[in-house]
């Protein structure tokens, strides 16, 4: 412990290290079905509304609602317990995905892999909040968040190279012979039962502030609606970013083989190396940056870096898709990429204003508003646009497009009406002397 009644840095960024690599696994067990959408489509015989919903309603729908009780477990129970127990229903729901046979059983896995995946991030956020204190908070959260980068990336690399290696099937004891894609959930999903296991590495922190009462659920309410005005604008802005985040991360592939012609081995791991080079190298930095601009007094830093981002998403996020070629769809897509990334920071904004009783049920909330929106709305606009505005799986660009130019304005907006809210969230924090 430091002065502080803080952990040595050293168990500090184990833990961090520890949560990075589970949140990888909870990335690629979850996006890696967006490698598979034309063996999928192919082999159950559904539609790109059907996808979207695969790829969004069905993950949101229970990692949204679980996130309050599990939000609450995160505030009562021991976190490491609470992250473990996650872990296991996820992987076993993720293995299940393999071994559906039609739409309605890939769906129930789907919601299953979202109720596992829900009890992760509020019981991190809660942890990292206990082990660094808040003018370092955004940089963990941060360097976390690369976690959620390097699992999406290595999905896509890790899904290219199983449908091109495993094209003509798998044949596996028991199961005997598996095409290509059954196989991509089997080998990505069974690991995560093992590697549950490694949270047992970090000890459970300490919670700092908690008083006798140990947030009641009145207090939660009473604090929610007396910040209405900032978790309003907080919610829809960072719904709108994550959205069009989930609506790159679910369609970029189809995008590649449909538009340009890639193949998905190809595609996988171009995307792979793009999204997590450009995502490592941002997230701590511009966590840093938030950091620095908070321990300078600027109070409403969060928002106000992300009124920025959300222009540059809204302009070249857009504009990207109608690149007649894939270098300049990349270098347009650089600059979108680096806000897209950043929920790190929008986690760094709760913590900070909530008081410490209330922060894992308070991570819930946000996760159920915003995860619920934007798993929901992100893969399903671009279906949605695609198979009833367009009329064309050629036209995914303009459906891509679309939905950011759609997304990006209403995100901006809502950033801009949070500048003067956050200001009084954070200077009721500092007079509660948390």
């Amino acid at each position: 412990m430091d002065g502080r009644g803080l952990p040595a840095p050293r168990i500090a960024w184990t833990a961090v290290g520890v949560l990075l690599l589970l949140y990888a696994l909870a990335l690629i067990d979850r996006q890696i079905i967006a490698l598979m959408v034309g063996p999928i489509r192919a082999d159950l015989g559904i539609s790109d509304t059907q996808i979207g919903l695969l790829q969004g309603f069905a993950f949101a729908l229970l990692y949204a609602l679980f996130g309050l009780p599990l939000g609450l477990a995160a505030d009562r129970l021991p976190r490491c317990r609470v992250i473990f127990a996650g872990v296991l229903v996820w992987a076993l729901a993720a293995t299940a995905c393999g071994l559906a046979r039609d739409f309605s059983e890939l769906l129930t896995a789907r919601v299953l892999v979202g109720a596992g995946e829900a009890a992760l991030a509020p019981a991190a956020y809660s942890m990292l909040s206990d082990l660094f204190p808040k003018k370092r908070l955004t940089l963990a959260l941060g360097v976390f968040a690369v976690g959620a980068q390097l699992g999406a990336s290595s999905s896509l690399a890790i899904g290219g190279l199983i449908v091109e290696a495993a094209k003509n099937g798998v044949t596996l004891p028991v199961l005997g012979h598996v095409n290509a894609w059954r196989f991509g959930f089997l080998a990505t999903g069974a690991p995560g039962l093992l590697l549950a296991f490694l949270i047992f590495l970090v000890p459970e922190p300490a919670r700092r502030g908690v008083s006798a009462a140990r947030g009641t659920w009145r207090e939660l309410f009473v604090f929610l609606f007396a910040n209405g005005r900032f978790f309003a604008c907080h919610f829809l802005g960072f719904g709108c970013v994550m959205a069009m985040a989930y609506s790159r991360l679910a369609w970029l592939p189809a995008y590649f083989t449909r538009h340009f012609g890639w193949a998905i081995g190809q595609t996988g791991l171009v995307l792979a190396l793009f999204g997590f080079v450009t995502g490592a190298l941002s997230l701590p930095i511009t966590g840093a940056i938030v950091d620095r601009w908070y321990g300078r007094g600027i109070l409403d830093a969060h928002m106000r870096f992300y009124v920025y981002g959300a222009i540059a998403v809204t302009v070249t996020g857009g504009a990207c898709f109608l690149m007649p070629n894939p270098t300049l769809f990349f270098v347009l897509s650089a600059i979108a990429t680096i806000p897209l990334g950043m929920a790190a920071i929008a986690a760094g904004a709760i913590q900070i204003v909530t008081p410490p009783p209330l922060r894992g049920r308070m991570s819930a909330i946000y996760l159920l508003f915003t995860g619920l929106f934007a798993l929901t709305v992100g893969p399903g606009i671009v279906g949605l646009f695609t198979d009833f505005v367009f009329k064309a799986d050629g036209l995914i660009h303009l459906s891509l497009a679309a939905s950011t130019l759609t997304l990006g304005p209403i995100a901006t907006m809502a950033f801009i009406l949070g500048l003067a809210p956050m200001r009084r969230a954070v200077e009721a924090m500092r007079a509660r002397g948390e």
